[in-house]
């Protein structure tokens, strides 16, 4: 199957949820383009492996790439994770109550702790690996505008 012919597994395919991990069917290193949901909704599309090139997912030692990428959208730490700034600022701090905030300014609670409990317990995904870089990019660009019948995504439109 082309790498074309495999976008409408990004809307039809497996569906894997955040809090089952690890996950095994993710190649250990691979190149590919994943998309995000809530339920039915299309929340966001990426692509990992940008800098894997065939002879190195080969011979490469540790993970890289897919796995890696997902491992980190789960985790939901800010800091270093574009995707999960994103679900803190769009779907944790609009529903803050009072408590909450109380808890959170002084210390009890943390947002990453909010943002990884949302992914782990509401998200979803599915995956394709790619050939390469260049194609994965081209599919997130097309994800991101609206080739999948649900849309473009809430968090990431072109």
């Amino acid at each position: 199957m082309s790498t074309d012919a495999a976008i409408p597994a990004l809307e039809t395919g497996q569906l894997y949820s955040f809090a089952n991990w690890p996950n095994e069917d993710i190649p250990r290193v691979s190149v590919g383009v994943y998309t995000v949901w809530l339920g039915e909704q299309l929340v966001y599309v990426g692509y990992s492996g940008r800098n894997l090139r065939p002879h190195e997912i080969k011979a490469a030692k540790k993970p890289k790439g897919l796995v890696t990428r997902l491992k980190s959208h789960r985790s939901g730490l800010r800091n270093d994770d574009q995707f999960c700034l994103y679900i803190c600022d769009r779907f944790i701090i609009p529903e803050l109550d009072t408590e909450t905030q109380r808890k959170l300014a002084s210390g009890e609670l943390l947002l990453d702790g909010l943002t990884r409990k949302f992914i782990r317990e509401k998200l979803s995904y599915r995956f394709i690996t790619t050939e390469g870089s260049e194609a994965a990019r081209r599919i997130e660009g097309q994800v991101r505008g609206g080739i999948l019948s649900a849309g473009k995504p809430l968090l990431n439109p072109a």
